[in-house]
C-alpha cells in the first residue's frame, strides 16, 4: 500500500507531521480530516534518500550531506553545554560555508523564533531534513534530551556515509576495469586491425576463421561508427532513465540483490541499514509503528521496502517485530532469532544496535574480498579478450609463412 507523508495541523493550532498509509492521497487526507487535523501538506513517500549522502539542490545552491552531519555535531555539542536553541542555530548559520543549507536555516531559526517546535520547522524542508532527523528532534523535545539525540543523529549519519563509502568504492572498481577494457577493444578494433588488413590485403583466402570474423567486425564498426555510437548513447541514457524510473528500480535492485560476489555483499548493506535505523529511533523513543515507516523510507532498495511494508501491516495487528521476518529470505534466520530474544528480554535497541554492528563489520571484510577478489577476475577476462584479439591479427602470419615454405 502507498505510504504518504503529510503536514497537519490540530484544532489547538499545532502542527504535526508523519507517515500514512493509504490506497491514495484523497483516501489519506479523507482519514486525517476524520481524525479533526488540518491537512497542510500531503505527498507520496519518496523513494529514500539517505541523509547521509544525498546532495540535495535547494534554491539553486547544494546541501550536501555533510551539510547535515556537521549541524548535528554542533547542535549537540552546543545543547550539551548548555547554549540556547536560537543562539546556537544563529551560530551555526554564521559558520556554515552552504549558501543553500544557510536558506534552509534562516527559515527554521524565524518559525523558531515566532513559537514553532524545531522538529515542526525543521519538518517544513523535507529535502534537506529527513523523517528520521526530525522524529529524534521530537523525540528530544519530550524528552529533553536534545544534544543526546543530536549526537545519535550525527552518529547514525557518520556511519551511513561511511557505509556507502565503501560499497560504493567497491563497485567503482570493476565497473573502472570493465570501462577501461571496453576502450582497449575499440581501439584495437576500430584503429589497430584496419592496419593489419591492409597488410592481409589480396590474402583473405589464406586467413584463418577468427580473423576474418575479427576483419569483419572491425570493418563493420570503422563503417557504421556513427550507428553503432549512437545507439550506444541512446541505450545507455535510456537505461539510466528506465533504471531511475519506479518501473526499472525493480529489476536493478533485484539485480543488486542477486549479481555474484556484489549481491551478499548488497544485502548486508541494505540490512545493516535498516537495523541501524529502526534501534535508533526505537532507543530514542520513536513510537514503533513510526520507526518502521522510516526504516521503510531509508532502505534503499525495493524489496526491503516491501519486506518493512510487510512487518508494519503485520506490526499493526499486533505482532511482535521479529515475526513477518521470519518469514522472509532477505534476513538471515540467526538475526531474526536474536531479534526475538531482544523482543523477550526488552533489550531489543541494544540487539539491534549490536546486530548492525557486526553487519557493518561483516560489511568491511565482504568489501575487502570482493575487491580482492574481482581484481584478478578482470584482469584474467581483460588479458583473455585483449590476448585473443592480438592472437587473431597475427595468427595469419604464421599460417602465411608455412603456405610460403611449402
Amino acid at each position: 500500500m502507498p505510504r504518504f507523508d503529510y503536514l497537519v495541523r490540530t484544532s489547538g493550532g499545532e502542527s504535526l507531521e508523519g507517515v500514512i498509509n493509504a490506497p491514495s492521497a484523497s483516501d489519506a487526507a479523507r482519514r486525517l480530516r476524520a481524525d479533526g487535523k488540518f491537512v497542510v501538506r500531503i505527498m507520496e513517500a519518496a523513494e529514500a534518500v539517505d541523509a547521509a549522502t544525498a546532495q540535495i539542490t535547494f534554491g539553486g545552491k547544494r546541501i550536501k550531506g555533510d551539510d547535515i552531519i556537521i549541524f548535528a555535531t554542533q547542535m549537540a555539542v552546543m545543547m550539551d553545554t548548555g547554549v540556547g536553541l536560537t543562539e546556537a542555530l544563529t551560530s551555526i548559520i554564521e559558520q556554515s560555508e552552504s549558501q543553500g543549507f544557510k536558506t534552509v536555516l534562516t527559515k527554521v531559526l524565524a518559525d523558531v523564533e515566532a513559537g514553532t517546535p524545531l522538529s515542526t520547522a525543521m519538518a517544513k524542508h523535507p529535502k534537506a531534513f529527513k523523517p528520521l532527523i526530525v522524529n529524534l528532534v521530537r523525540a528530544s523535545e519530550s524528552s529533553g534530551k536534545m544534544g543526546l539525540m543530536f549526537d545519535r543523529a550525527a552518529g547514525y549519519l557518520t556511519a551511513q556515509r561511511e557505509t556507502r563509502k565503501k560499497v560504493v568504492g567497491a563497485l567503482i572498481y570493476p565497473a573502472f576495469l570493465m570501462l577501461m577494457s571496453i576502450n582497449v577493444v575499440i581501439f584495437l578494433l576500430t584503429y589497430l586491425m584496419p592496419k593489419f588488413s591492409g597488410i592481409y590485403k589480396g590474402r583473405e583466402q589464406m586467413l584463418p576463421v577468427p580473423t576474418k570474423i575479427l576483419m569483419g567486425v572491425s570493418n563493420w564498426l570503422a563503417t557504421h561508427w556513427m550507428w553503432w555510437g549512437s545507439a550506444t548513447l541512446v541505450l545507455l541514457v535510456g537505461g539510466i532513465f528506465f533504471f531511475r524510473s519506479a518501473t526499472g528500480r525493480r529489476p536493478l535492485h533485484w539485480i543488486m540483490l542477486r549479481i555474484p560476489l556484489i549481491g551478499s555483499m548488497m544485502r548486508k548493506s541494505f540490512l545493516s541499514r535498516s537495523l541501524r535505523t529502526l534501534g535508533t529511533l526505537i532507543e530514542s523513543g520513536v513510537a514503533m509503528l513510526d520507526a518502521v515507516g522510516i526504516t521503510r523510507s531509508v532502505v534503499g532498495n525495493v524489496y526491503y521496502q516491501d519486506m518493512w511494508d510487510r512487518v508494519d501491516d503485520r506490526v499493526q495487528q499486533g505482532e511482535q517485530l521479529s515475526a513477518p521476518l521470519i518469514d522472509t529470505s532477505l534476513v538471515p534466520r540467526a538475526v531474526t532469532q536474536m531479534i526475538r530474544a531482544g523482543e523477550t528480554s526488552g533489550k531489543l535497541p541494544d540487539v539491534l544496535d549490536r546486530i548492525s554492528t557486526f553487519l557493518e563489520r561483516d560489511l568491511d571484510q565482504a568489501v575487502k574480498r570482493v575487491t580482492q577478489m574481482i581484481e584478478p577476475i578482470m584482469i584474467f577476462v581483460m588479458g583473455g579478450i585483449v590476448g585473443s584479439i592480438v592472437i587473431a591479427l597475427l595468427l595469419p602470419i604464421f599460417t602465411i609463412s608455412r603456405v610460403m615454405n611449402h
